[in-house]
């Protein structure tokens, strides 16, 4: 088939669908205008004041669902199901295809996924079906391989789940019992092949199901098959077991957040997490420290309490017990009015809504933000990077930083000079250039992006950014998701990671990487601090020279060896998105490899919000990922890839107690001198430096590799400007130190096993079991 006729026959089709959606669309929440190419947004729900605190919120948000699950919402997808079943079939061949796409899409993404087959055959019964011209019926052959596949994972992976489900390659374990998903979308991806042998998208689809049947690599046609060294690991690894079952934490929520951290003070990790659907909840288990958890999740008050597509801990009152932001409305385009949530801790294991008083109630589609105390007055402030609508005038979804007077905040972004309007995907914070203040770097889909850098004079509570872009040269990549800054080669300068994005030239993508052909999808960006104020971008040099979707991520060093790793979630909301999660060691701060085969940790479904944190007190951190896709009927079972602590290297765990500076010393920056092996150096890090699209927790764990005592521990305290240095601190404990006392204390956490259950916990999916 000519490509140019593919790509315009596609763009035909989503141009059918965008139709519609519009057709679909109705006033509710947003009651829009139009008015000379500018969407005005009138009148959102009004707040409630005669309520409070999370029943408030609950409340808010059940009428948001009510006006907002509807047909013509993009995630709506039963709604927009029912209302394609309640139309006429059109006559005309190339609309009846259109429509059918449509429907069988629609109750794909819904989870009813027996009714999308059965359409399937509906349609091929037709007399319509008959008239299908090839690249017609290539299209139509690519979409129902989608669907048959989509059957094997609900039959499979979700239905019959164990700890290696759609964990790539397929291990044994993997393969599917059911063989009715995959035989059929085999089928259907030759018959497309045979009609578009350009569409490497289905090549790739067709070799995992050849994996589902466990036929990978012998059983698939030599004109199509992705040879297995194409994906090797570049260095060995052992392999992380996926735990999340055997401890009850494999939540089977839509994409959300995720968040492991100390939160009622016992000096253990806890579990705070929750999907984005209005009808979801959030959940909360403490660490008991024996290798169980407790859910209190209803004792939190979060039975009932929906997530959002990220979270992230805070101290937004400084009482030292880390609070939780919620962000919501994400890709909801002009349907994204919904309000993020700030949750306070309040030391007891119960969390209390507080948005609406301490003044962050607005309405914006956001999924990301960054907390830091910008003024340096020991309070943590945050900066929200809002979606604004792509291809109009959008003058509503302005950036916001709500600058924190003692827990009540005030939107200075207009005065701050960061009040722009873009479609933003990830924010940071970071010290760039040594000021003691942290600048702000903004991952834009669709446009250049932001490096913003703190000019407020010391001691002035007149905050002032300087757009610094152009300059430092991070404008790219064009098309981009999540960012963070860290020190990347521990030089003490911190650089910048960005992702690219781009969902419409992906899905050949992943094929095209593995056989070594020309893919669309730009290079992501690693900007290393040139200390001057700008920034190179070594992205190729370094390795990222792949086809990375990247969604939610989070780094860490994996292994103790002082330099810091990343693990990425990858994906797109389509069902045509099955690409595994992958993960990149750093060498040493010249490269990273990949070694996501050997570690076990390519999950296929969508990869959202990741931590990389201690979990067992073991001084290792462990992968947890909260997983599923943004559709009704996506969810699948989050993952907890336990850290085999086979490396032997050593570390510390150091808390820090901020006084002057904020409780949770986010922006303290940490310096570790020490001899690895007669190796004399450095190693940096930042509390609070985090993922756009991820967290850490607080406590930093810190590999020093073979060091057998830490020569120095420094400790740069932002507010008071003062250095705490301590000297010849043995490896291998937990500490704690206070910005207003002398020396450390050691914090007695001992670590644990965890518990594996003989039963492993069996979440019910938050999908249309029914409807499969």
């Amino acid at each position: 088939m000519n490509k140019r006729k593919w790509l315009l026959l596609t763009a035909v089709l989503v141009i059918a669908i965008a139709i519609v959606g519009y057709v679909f669309r109705k006033e509710g929440i947003l009651q829009l205008k139009q008015v000379k190419n500018k969407v005005v947004f009138v009148d959102p729900i009004p707040w409630d004041s005669t309520k409070s605190g999370n029943e408030a919120m609950i409340d808010y948000l059940k009428k948001v669902y009510v006006v907002t699950n509807v047909p013509g919402v993009r995630f709506a997808n039963n709604a927009n199901a029912d209302f394609l079943l309640t139309q006429k079939i059109p006559e005309k061949q190339k609309q009846a295809l259109q429509y059918y796409i449509e429907l069988v899409s629609q109750l794909g993404n819904a989870g009813r996924i027996k009714e999308a087959t059965d359409k399937i055959g509906e349609f091929e019964n037709s007399n319509t079906f008959k008239k299908l011209n090839s690249e017609e019926l290539a299209l139509w052959n690519a979409v129902a391989g989608v669907i048959w596949m989509r059957y094997g994972e609900v039959f499979n992976c979700i239905k019959n789940h164990n700890e290696e489900s759609c964990i790539w390659p397929l291990s044994e374990k993997a393969r599917h019992n059911d063989l009715n998903g995959a035989e059929n979308s085999i089928s259907y991806f030759e018959k497309a092949l045979e009609l578009n042998p350009e569409d490497l998208s289905s090549v790739w689809l067709m070799n995992i199901a050849y994996m589902q049947l466990g036929k990978y690599p012998q059983g698939v046609p030599q004109q199509w098959l992705i040879p297995a060294e194409s994906f090797a690991s570049e260095k060995p690894m052992p392999a992380f077991e996926n735990i999340a079952a055997d401890i009850g934490v494999d939540f089977p929520n839509m994409c959300g957040g995720i968040i492991y951290e100390d939160f009622n003070g016992d000096n253990l990790l806890d579990i705070f997490t929750g999907g984005w659907g209005l009808t979801e909840h959030c959940y909360y288990l403490i660490n008991n420290g024996d290798g169980t958890f407790t859910d209190l999740t209803e004792e939190a008050g979060m039975k009932d309490f929906p997530g959002g597509l990220h979270m992230m801990q805070t101290d937004y009152n400084n009482d030292g017990f880390p609070d939780v932001f919620i962000l919501r409305g994400a890709w909801y385009d002009e349907y994204g009015i919904l309000p993020n949530s700030l949750l306070r801790n309040n030391g007891d294991n119960t969390f209390t809504d507080v948005t609406y008083e301490s003044g962050l109630f607005s309405c914006h589609p956001t999924q990301t933000a960054v907390w830091a105390d910008f003024n340096n007055d020991g309070w943590l402030d945050v900066f929200i990077g809002n979606e604004g609508l792509k291809n109009s005038k959008d003058d509503f979804n302005y950036c916001e930083l709500y600058i924190n007077n003692k827990g009540r905040f005030t939107n200075i972004a207009k005065e701050a000079g960061v009040d722009i309007v873009a479609f933003i995907k990830g924010v940071a914070a970071g010290d760039m250039d040594n000021d003691g203040d942290p600048d702000i770097y903004i991952s834009v889909n669709g446009d250049k992006n932001h490096l913003f850098r703190n000019d407020t004079e010391k001691g002035s509570s007149d905050l002032r950014f300087t757009n610094n872009s152009e300059e430092a040269g991070i404008s790219g990549p064009l098309q981009s998701f999540p960012c963070w800054f860290f020190d990347y080669n521990n030089d003490g300068l911190i650089d910048i990671i960005n992702f690219s994005y781009n969902a419409n030239s992906s899905d050949n993508d992943i094929g095209a990487e593995y056989l070594g052909k020309p893919f669309d999808q730009d290079i992501s960006a690693l900007y290393v601090n040139n200390g001057d104020g700008t920034f190179t971008n070594k992205g190729n040099e370094v390795g990222l020279n792949r086809t990375l979707l990247v969604m939610g991520s989070s780094f860490g060093d994996i292994d103790n060896d002082g330099w810091l790793d990343f693990y990425l979630g990858t994906g797109k909301p389509s069902l045509t998105s099955i690409i595994p999660n992958r993960f990149f060691y750093n060498d040493g701060g010249k490269k990273f490899l990949e070694t996501t085969v050997d570690m076990k940790v390519g999950h296929l479904q969508k990869g959202h919000a990741i931590t990389l944190s201690d979990l067992n007190n073991d001084g290792y951190v462990e992968i947890g990922a909260q997983m599923g896709g943004a559709y009704e009927g996506d969810g699948f079972q989050d993952c907890l890839y336990l850290n085999p602590a086979s490396f032997d290297n050593n570390w510390i765990a150091i808390k820090l107690v901020g006084d002057q500076t904020n409780k949770i010393a986010v922006g303290a920056k940490i310096i570790l001198n020490i001899n690895d092996n007669g190796v004399v150096r450095k190693i940096y890090r930042t509390v609070g430096e985090n993922s756009s699209f991820g967290t850490t927790s607080l406590r930093q764990t810190i590999g020093v590799n073979k060091a057998s005592v830490i020569t120095s521990v420094t400790i740069e305290w932002p507010v008071s400007g003062k250095q705490t240095i301590i000297r010849n601190v043995p490896v291998n404990q937990f500490i704690t130190i206070s910005e207003n006392k002398e020396g450390y204390t050691k914090d007695l956490v001992p670590a644990f096993v965890f518990k594996k259950s003989e039963h492993p916990h069996d979440h019910q999916m938050m999908m249309n079991m029914e409807g499969m």
